[in-house]
């Protein structure tokens, strides 16, 4: 049996196609921010609906939960430098090269590679039940993914003090922000496959809100423009499958495979988008309408209990996830340790992770505990980089009899 499960591990490592495009892995939950990120192979609550739905036979618990978890990362410092822009072209920029000097710089660091701001947020209601060597889940989950991407006008760029057609006064720079968000209800089914082997999947429904939308930093302010991102909403549906496997060679060790959105949905999208051109307008805006596809997530995962109450665990995105925009790309590396004190009446865990796949992103620092009274849980977790680019926050309320 044991070398049947390391054929199915290996043969779904095989399966996962190394150069899928897929929006960021978000994080949810506050147990798995806490350990790093790593939860595929250590997940042990109804998490596992999102993390690994094969777990779900493994813990052998009645747990109902609701967790919330949110992230930003900015690498662009957009507001400030809009802000910024505003005020310089609101002073006026004639007879002011200091002034002129100063747009062009801003507008220059704004230009350079991975300068974006992105952010995801997640949450909602599950709720897993073990049947006999199986197990069943519900849940709602909502999930959503944003990124703002400066579109810089490198044609009008010019500080002379006499007026010439490629004035910055003219910098026609914009802003891009493009943004999903998901309500997916699922139904989860998990079983053993004898001692060492258990799979999982969950059938969904997944109701989108999609959002685009282009503003000049010249002419608009960061405001405005969130509020004509929220309000270029186009809905629609689609249906989704996920699928896991957990593989347990000794007790002390688990090894697990997920794939998310497998069959690569794509809802539509509509709004106004900036684009470079050539030109001696440098960056144009016009109405488009195309399609997001949240293409297959694949992340490997391992964990390990030398004790009763330590679990250290790592994961790896098997795919090179690009960004909404398709102008970043993330691959994760992350790796925790949880202590256990007192039968899970306190929890302790740290961890870190890195995206492998932007030179911009620092290590992330995360920590978090939990709190258990008879059947009630609270977690908190937290992340950070410390160099004011990267923040994460999390946090769940729980039953588990």
């Amino acid at each position: 049996m044991k070398r049947y499960s390391y054929f199915l591990l290996a043969a779904a490592l095989l399966a996962a196609p190394l150069t899928a495009q897929a929006v960021q892995f978000s994080v949810l939950g506050p147990r798995a921010l806490g350990m790093g990120g790593a939860s595929v192979a250590a997940v042990n609550d109804s998490t596992a609906v999102y993390w690994n739905p094969a777990a779900l036979a493994d813990f052998r618990k009645v747990d109902i939960r609701i967790p919330v978890s949110a992230a930003v990362r900015d690498y662009a410092d957009l507001n400030n430098k809009w802000s910024d822009i505003n005020n310089i072209y609101s002073a006026g920029l004639a007879g002011d090269p200091a002034a002129a000097a100063q747009l062009q710089q801003i507008l220059l660091d704004l230009n350079k590679p991975d300068s974006v701001t992105n952010m995801d947020a997640s949450g909602g209601l599950l709720l897993s039940i073990p049947i006999a060597k199986s197990a069943i889940a519900l849940s709602a989950l909502g999930i959503g993914y944003a990124e703002i991407i400066p579109v810089i006008d490198t044609v009008n760029l010019n500080t002379a003090p006499t007026a010439t057609t490629d004035s910055i006064a003219n910098n026609n720079s914009a802003a891009t922000g493009i943004g999903i968000i998901t309500v997916e209800p699922a139904i989860s089914f998990a079983t053993s496959l004898g001692d060492s082997i258990f799979i999982g999947a969950n059938a969904k429904m997944i109701y989108a809100s999609t959002f685009i939308h282009s503003a000049y930093l010249r002419t608009g302010d960061f405001n405005t423009f969130i509020d004509n991102l929220n309000n270029s909403e186009t809905r629609s549906n689609k249906a989704s499958v996920d699928a896991g496997i957990l593989v347990k060679p000794v007790k002390s060790l688990n090894l697990g495979v997920v794939g998310r959105y497998l069959n690569s949905p794509s809802f539509p999208v509509n709004g106004i988008v900036a684009e470079k051109t050539a030109g001696p307008q440098g960056v144009i805006a016009a109405s488009v309408s195309g399609e997001i596809e949240l293409k297959p997530q694949y992340r490997a995962g391992v964990a390990w209990k030398p004790l009763d109450n330590l679990t250290l665990s790592a994961d790896y995105d098997l795919s090179r996830n690009k960004s909404l925009t398709e102008i970043t790309e993330d691959q994760t590396l992350s790796g925790g340790v949880e202590l256990t004190m007192l039968n899970e009446v306190l929890s302790l865990r740290a961890g870190a992770y890195k995206n492998t796949a932007n030179t911009n992103a620092n290590v992330v620092y995360t920590a978090g505990l939990g709190v258990r009274i008879y059947a009630f849980r609270l977690d908190l977790a937290g992340a950070y980089d410390f160099k004011e680019q990267e923040a994460q926050a999390s946090a769940s309320l729980a039953l588990r009899f």
